[in-house]
């Protein structure tokens, strides 16, 4: 088992505790997410199992009260962008790099399984609370994007198959 994480004190710990590989990683950024699934592979070969589950929960109203000045201020935007990128983008970014290593193993089962890919979101993506705009739109767009992804990989063997195949058009 390998562990993704910024803290590298309390991914280590965690690692150290389940038996696993700690890979220091920041999902915003393409190349710590590659260095993370090469150092991953290196000591367990190509993951089956992704369970995407990286997020921040920052508290901040649309419209709020700077706490010095009282004066009415709006959502930080940087914010609002580093919630996004990291729940949302980092997600997407993990599961589309999974999706392209488990595409060129073999099949587990007649059905062709090559893996899965659990992506965790959040009731705030239906029911977000005062506070979380930032975090139920990142958690809402896990939700919209992972029936799609799942549509967009199911039956697809993309390790034996050089050219999209006559039948994939009529999908």
């Amino acid at each position: 088992m390998a562990l993704f994480d910024l803290n590298a004190e309390a991914g280590q710990a965690v690692a150290a505790e389940i038996g696993g590989v700690f890979c220091p990683v920041d999902v915003t950024d393409d190349t710590s997410v590659d260095a993370g699934f090469a150092q991953a592979r290196a000591a367990h070969g190509q993951e089956r199992i992704l369970v995407n589950c990286a997020g921040i929960a920052p508290g901040a109203k649309t419209v709020g009260r700077d706490k010095a000045s009282g004066a009415a201020v709006h959502h930080r935007l940087d914010l609002f962008q580093k919630t996004i990128d990291i729940n949302l983008v980092g997600t997407f970014r993990c599961l589309a790099k999974s999706a392209l290593g488990m595409a060129g193993l073999d099949p587990v089962n007649a059905d062709g399984e090559r893996g899965v890919i659990i992506n965790t979101a959040s009731v705030a993506a239906q029911d977000g609370q005062i506070g979380q705009a930032a975090y139920a739109a990142s958690k809402g767009g896990i939700v919209g994007l992972t029936l799609p992804v799942a549509r967009d990989l199911m039956g697809r063997a993309f390790a034996s198959t050089p050219s999209c195949p006559a039948s994939w058009a009529r999908r």
